[in-house]
């Protein structure tokens, strides 16, 4: 008989402390590829020209970077004394 350790059992509580470490700058830097594969997929299911589906990718993607990057700039954390 095979023991098991108790290593193998999914502890969900330090899943969901995972989770809770994702900051909006993350969030910021995935939609940046999501941009572009929804923008790929959209211009696949109607047909329209590469360039144009891009066009749209981009936009989402500068709109992203722009909110990052100007708007709502990252700040330093505060410092621990």
């Amino acid at each position: 008989m095979m023991e098991r350790g108790i290593t193998a059992i999914i502890d969900w509580f330090r899943v969901a402390d995972r989770f809770s470490t994702i900051d909006r700058y993350d969030l910021l830097l995935g939609l940046i590829p999501m941009a572009f594969a929804v923008a790929g997929l959209v211009g696949r299911l109607f047909g329209l020209p590469t360039e144009a589906a891009l066009v749209g990718g981009v936009v989402i993607a500068s709109l992203a970077l722009l909110d990052g990057l100007v708007v709502r700039p990252p700040t330093k954390p505060p410092r621990d004394v």
